[in-house]
């Protein structure tokens, strides 16, 4: 019988392929992850306007709905830089849609490249959703079965316990299969879609039996799903970022990605925790979840704020999560709102502007503390693309030596000047966490804190969570905006926290 792994030994196994072991020295956490990005690569800069809010939910059913929703952002001065459509942009149902790949159901979007071009007078980008499976009631399933993966004998593959249809599931390694799927993509940046999202890349489906095709690598032989399943998302967004440097030298790609693989972040993969749902566990477990991935090398991990799906609304976890997205690397509202498309799924909206007051304001101040720390921010994923730096890390990565900083998992560093404490309890009035070594500066009070010490049960509110600043930090902020094509960097707030001691910020 197979040995479970010990704490003295762990076990590996592949379907196939070698096992390669690569030793990363380093005299701290730092080091170590400075000399692992020697090997990965680091992400490329993301389009500034990345770093900013998105009106995003499941799903904008119409041009009609999106629009009043857009309204409403904009009256309430709510700023945003990005709306997502998810699937129902390609078909009016949530099932039998996957592969149309274009605008299919005229009456709820009969324009969508006026639609898309009004969108970007306000300064505001467009981002649809895609997947690789190509279900056999879209419009382009015939003309996809030959660039599918395959069975045993070489047919597309079909199945037939997929959620979202009979079908199949696009060979992402095949040239031909990435110009055919890059076409669809090129079709909707031609009438001014600016960023994409692809999903269920993991593949959501991917049965044993199906096999890919390898030759543009050299290999003769078939491949198994089980061989190549953890490295689709990777070639996916490989794909993408290829077609981008081609097509649109001059863009930065934004490709919200759930999946990937090691050196993924290369090819501008901006990844989520998933379909987390609308609880306050979900959101504890965005702390772990969010940081692990984080020192595992993917610097843009980040979640649904707010929460997915499956729970009833509970404004006060919708502020919560949205304060500590502020500090997370991508701020994005998104969950589940499909009206009468949906028994299962209880009707709550992710944009700010569609909550009653007072939570309408706190979420409104959550967007405009985003937007408050964009250079910071901005500085954060230069320093990640130049220097392989962290956005966000553990608390034991300032002194590998303080017992205290291991103990400290509900709070994280946010670049290295800035201590984030979010607050995942429901109801709680009081807060407790670690100081570290020196001096801290409460921003909201300016109080200035000395370290070495736990805080215990200090009185919080719903207006705010607690954030310090170290000593010698230099925090850029920026005049209050619309949406970063306001953005004026010859016209920034420079706050200093005094120390004794020399320092300096690029």
């Amino acid at each position: 019988p197979t040995r479970r792994s010990s704490d003295l030994e762990m076990r590996f196994s592949a379907t196939s392929g070698q096992l390669s072991f690569y030793i990363i020295p380093g005299y701290n956490y730092q080091e170590i992850f400075n000399n692992y990005k020697l090997l990965v690569g680091t992400q490329p800069l993301p389009p500034r306007w990345a770093m900013g809010n998105f009106m995003s939910r499941f799903g904008y059913t119409s041009e009609a709905q999106t629009k009043t929703i857009f309204n409403n952002m904009k009256k309430d001065s709510i700023p945003f830089d990005a709306l997502i459509f998810d699937l129902f942009w390609f078909g009016d149902s949530i099932q039998q849609t996957l592969g149309n790949l274009e605008w299919t159901n005229k009456k709820a979007w009969p324009n969508p490249k006026k639609m898309i071009t009004d969108f970007k007078k306000e300064h505001v980008k467009t981002i649809l959703i895609t997947e690789p499976f190509v279900v056999n009631t879209s419009s382009r399933f015939e003309e996809s079965k030959k660039y599918q993966a395959v069975d045993s004998i070489n047919n597309p593959f079909f199945m037939t316990d997929f959620y979202f249809g009979n079908g199949g599931l696009l060979d992402i390694f095949r040239n031909d299969t990435k110009k055919w799927f890059f076409d669809k993509y090129k079709a909707q940046m031609d009438i001014g879609v600016e960023g994409w999202w692809g999903d269920l890349g993991e593949p959501e489906r991917h049965p044993s039996a199906m096999f890919h095709n390898l030759k543009d690598f050299g290999f003769d032989r078939k491949f198994g799903a089980d061989e190549v399943h953890n490295i689709y998302g990777h070639y996916w967004s490989k794909m993408l970022y290829e077609n981008y440097k081609k097509y649109y030298p001059h863009k930065r790609l934004f490709h919200l990605n759930r999946s990937g693989y090691v050196g993924t972040p290369r090819y501008s993969s901006f990844p989520w925790t998933g379909d987390v749902s609308r609880t306050w566990d979900g959101l504890k477990a965005q702390l772990p979840n969010i940081q692990g991935m984080s020192i595992s090398g993917i610097p843009y991990v980040h979640s649904d704020a707010g929460g997915f799906s499956r729970s009833q609304p509970d404004s006060e976890l919708y502020v919560r999560w949205l304060q500590f997205s502020v500090f997370t690397p991508i701020f994005r509202p998104h969950g589940t709102a499909l009206g009468n498309l949906s028994n299962e799924e209880n009707n709550i909206p992710s944009e700010p502007s569609e909550w009653p007051e007072p939570t309408k304001s706190f979420a409104k101040q959550a967007a405009i503390d985003r937007y408050k720390w964009l250079p910071y921010n901005y500085n954060l994923s230069y320093q990640q693309t130049a220097y392989g730096k962290l956005l966000m890390t553990p608390m034991f990565f300032i002194n590998e030596n303080d017992s205290n900083l291991y103990k400290a998992t509900q709070q994280y560093m946010w670049g290295e000047n800035v201590m984030v404490v979010p607050i995942t309890d429901k109801g709680a009035t009081t807060s407790t966490y670690y100081i570290p070594s020196g001096n801290w500066t409460n921003i909201h009070d300016f109080k200035e804190v000395k370290g070495s010490q736990w805080i215990k049960d200090e009185q919080i509110n719903i207006s705010n969570i607690p954030v310090f600043v170290k000593e010698g930090s230099f925090i850029p902020f920026v005049a209050p905006m619309q949406n970063t094509d306001e953005y004026n960097n010859k016209e920034l707030d420079i706050f200093y926290y005094p120390s004794n001691t020399k320092s300096s910020y690029s």
